[in-house]
């Protein structure tokens, strides 16, 4: 009888075992997506994104986005459009990030380019992440870093000579977003919330991108935007 005590108690010990570590594996599925920001950002580059990618608990619980905004000094910052934001970290207590998102701002073609500390942080998080968003102009301060040389790329439309003119190395498209391995571009604005569904498509499913594009009352049909993909990213986790 203590012998058969014993190796039920035992049973269930690796049981017990099991289910924990099983459960610790799939919370390891949580994505960290960083969304760096600088004061004069625009709030659809930032917001639009962030709501999408934001929304993918929704989809499933143990599977999903995290997003945090994160800021040179981690200091509370106001956007070109007036809004005051806290962000959640400064670069020097920001989690590693999976995904690296560049709003636009109001200097990301002049001042935001000679700011060392920030050029340096994008760089060195954009070589490390699965993927890379870009909004709008966002796009220059990753160019800047040479990390698009030889790849394909846009940018808000009204910008996309400068772009040309500056970063001779890239090839540039006049659509709404581009993927080219785990970078994308994209042209921001009102479009912002384009290249996140993507992303989740891509991530999880059409079908989550789907649900998530009708709860924010938007309609997702990937087929009918003009876009490219150049190639898939070696991190691709899809179900399509």
């Amino acid at each position: 009888m203590l012998i058969r005590s014993l190796i039920s108690l035992l049973c269930l010990m690796v049981i017990t075992t099991t289910g924990v570590a099983q459960k610790e594996a799939q919370e390891k599925t949580v994505l960290q997506a960083a969304f760096v920001c600088l004061p004069g950002v625009y709030n659809s580059e930032l917001m639009a994104p962030y709501d999408i990618l934001q929304h993918s608990i929704y989809r499933d619980t143990l599977n999903y986005i995290a997003c945090y905004v994160v800021t040179p000094d981690g200091k509370p910052f106001i956007t070109s459009e007036g809004i005051t934001i806290v962000p959640h970290y400064s670069f020097a207590d920001a989690p590693d990030a999976d995904i690296l998102i560049i709003p636009s701002t109001e200097k990301s073609m002049s001042d935001d380019l000679q700011n060392v500390v920030y050029m340096n942080w994008i760089k060195s998080t954009a070589e490390q992440a699965d993927y890379v968003m870009t909004l709008c102009d966002g796009a220059f301060p990753l160019a800047a870093t040479g990390l698009l040389d030889g790849r394909v790329a846009t940018t808000f439309p009204g910008d996309r000579a400068r772009f040309k003119e500056m970063f001779s190395a890239i090839q540039v498209r006049e659509l709404n977003f581009v993927v080219d391995g785990k970078y994308i571009t994209s042209v921001g604005g009102a479009l912002s919330y384009e290249p996140a569904l993507w992303l989740l498509e891509h991530l999880y499913s059409a079908k989550n991108a789907r649900r998530t594009a009708k709860g924010m009352v938007l309609d997702w049909q990937l087929s009918e935007i003009p876009h490219e993909i150049v190639q898939q990213s070696s991190s691709d986790k899809s179900k399509e």
